[in-house]
């Protein structure tokens, strides 16, 4: 059972109204109606209660809806599945816009988030905490403001930058630079790496030391600052215990799912088997849909449905396909299955009869129903079988769009959770992955590119790679220092990390985004744009403003 916390707290949106917020995390809740926050702040419990608090928007993202929209849609390894209803996020269109409620959600839970902190960076140095208890939550926090800015300043460009608790509605307001909020948010991480030295092991998704370096390493690449980059990504591999497990796919078997016993990773957002202990119900007033019914979903987004075919229907073990994202025929291809463990470790393309009331003729529950072909498959072969086949052909066209009705393709199978209580229960005990040992390496190994080290680059790339060798393939996976490219380093990291909600910062802290959209997602080409690479400022957050003139819209949108 996981270590569950829970609190309360009042929190408040950059012009929004305010409103109480409770979810599940780090400690029992306790009702506190006869006193004040500022009591009950002043008390251990509930400066306890306000620093769990400030971990509530990591499951905004992390695991959720929306969360994968942002990451994963409009990007060279995503295309939108048959059953999706938001294909303006993987084409572009025009109805991609600030009227969008899904970027209002992420704008106000992660204001609220960095509310959350500013409170409690401002109530912590007079609490009745002991010291060392004071900088292990200074660090927590830090941490957590930082992340949420820079999820917020990545997504939306120049934004108002907040170092005070916000009490009530605000009617004016300005955009600070990115440098600016970059400046804060290094500011904090450095803070927090101090504050957290020594806390190295993982507490049921709270912060630790080598969660704060590995959020600096990504982020340091993120600006361009490789040495500093490779230091911290180094620091990760080598100061602490986290080892690569063995086997791509058992890391991802739910028996495995919990990351405070998983070996690779250096940090979680937890979910747990108990809805109540989710996000069920909660944040309403932002919209109930991104959050839905609590857990995590990434288990239901990337599976295609065979509705009609001879002996299948969708169960446990399979799971409940929502038909979200589709994998591109770009991320199919850069895959050698003969090699390469992560294909099979991330793809599923077989099925097998479920269904005794659909079994075709000759056909007995567990023969072979289904099978999905990345290769062209011909018509005598097919007839040979008693099974469907759908092969890249009947995929996908030629241009790499998707055939309607956009429901057969690869299942990504790393999200799956077979231990749900039944086939259409969609909240997940899995936990969701934000760092992985593998991302430090990979980091490694574009920061030495970049600083013109490429046979440093490539020692790194060969651990993961040797990782992910089949039984006897671990010397035909290595590379060479002529491998190192940018665009290498971007499909290894499609092959290690896809669907993980990565890559559209990936592409986007490349430069590659407009490009890499164009070549490989006929959805997103004829439309995408420069200017796509940040997204609407919520048009409500604008239209409260007193100063519209001086808060101006992100450039293409309206």
């Amino acid at each position: 059972m996981k270590k569950i916390f829970r609190y309360i707290i009042a929190s408040i949106g950059l012009t929004g109204t305010l409103g109480l917020n409770s979810c599940s995390d780090f400690l029992e809740e306790t009702n506190k109606n006869t006193v004040t926050s500022d009591q009950f702040y002043k008390t251990a419990e509930g400066m306890e209660g306000l620093v769990n608090s400030c971990y509530a928007p990591t499951r905004i993202w992390y695991g959720k809806v929306i969360g994968h929209l942002l990451t994963e849609a409009g990007t060279d390894e995503m295309l939108p599945g048959g059953f999706t209803g938001y294909t303006y996020f993987h084409d572009y269109s025009s109805t991609l816009q600030a009227t969008e409620t899904g970027f209002l959600f992420v704008w106000k839970s992660f204001y609220r988030g960095i509310n959350a902190c500013n409170t409690a960076l401002e109530y912590l140095p007079t609490s009745p905490l002991s010291a060392s208890q004071k900088a292990v939550r200074e660090g927590e926090i830090r941490f957590l403001r930082a992340f949420y800015y820079y999820h917020l300043t990545e997504t939306f460009g120049d934004i108002p930058l907040r170092t005070k608790s916000t009490i009530a509605p605000e009617t004016t307001a300005l955009r600070n630079s990115k440098d600016e909020v970059y400046k804060l948010i290094f500011s904090d991480l450095e803070t927090a790496l101090t504050q957290l030295k020594g806390v190295v092991t993982p507490q049921g998704g709270r912060i630790t030391e080598p969660a704060v370096a590995a959020l600096l390493a990504r982020l340091y690449l993120t600006r361009d600052k490789n040495t500093e980059a490779l230091t911290m990504a180094d620091r990760v591999i080598n100061n602490y215990s986290y080892k690569l497990m063995s086997d791509y796919k058992a890391l991802w078997n739910i028996n495995n799912s919990d990351g405070s016993k998983n070996s690779e990773v250096v940090w979680f957002v937890n979910y747990s088997e108990n809805n109540n202990l989710n996000d069920y119900g909660r944040y309403d007033d932002l919209g109930y849909y991104w959050l839905w019914e609590g857990g995590n979903h990434a288990h239901v987004l990337y599976l295609p449905y065979f509705g009609g075919d001879k002996g299948w229907t969708y169960d446990v073990e399979t799971g409940r396909p929502l038909v979200q994202y589709m994998p591109s025929k770009y991320l199919l291809n850069i895959f050698d299955e003969t090699k390469d463990a992560r294909w099979a470790g991330s793809f599923r393309m077989v099925w097998y009869a479920n269904d005794p009331t659909s079994l075709a003729s000759g056909m007995k529950l567990g023969d072979t129903s289904v099978v999905i072909s990345k290769t062209p498959v011909s018509a005598e072969y097919r007839k040979s079988k008693p099974y469907v086949i759908y092969d890249v052909n009947d995929i996908y066209q030629a241009d790499g769009l998707p055939t309607i009705p956009r429901w057969h393709f690869p299942a990504l199978i790393k999200f799956a959770d077979p231990t749900r209580s039944a086939r259409d229960v969609i909240n997940s005990k899995r936990d969701a992955f934000v760092f992985r040992l593998s991302e430090m390496y990979l980091i490694a190994a574009e920061a030495s590119m970049k600083l013109g080290d490429n046979a440093k680059a490539a020692s790194y790339v060969n651990v993961v790679r040797s990782r992910a060798a089949l039984p006897g393939q671990a010397a035909a996976m290595q590379v060479k220092a002529s491998d190192m490219t940018l665009d290498f380093i971007l499909d290894e990291r499609a092959r290690e990390f896809a669907g993980e909600q990565l890559r559209w910062f990936d592409l986007k802290r490349t430069g590659k985004l407009i490009e890499r959209a164009t070549k490989y997602n006929s959805f997103a080409a004829p439309n995408i744009k420069a200017y796509h690479t940040l997204r609407p400022i919520p048009r409500v957050e604008i239209d409260v403003l007193q100063n519209k003139n001086e808060f101006l819209q992100n450039p293409g949108y309206n």
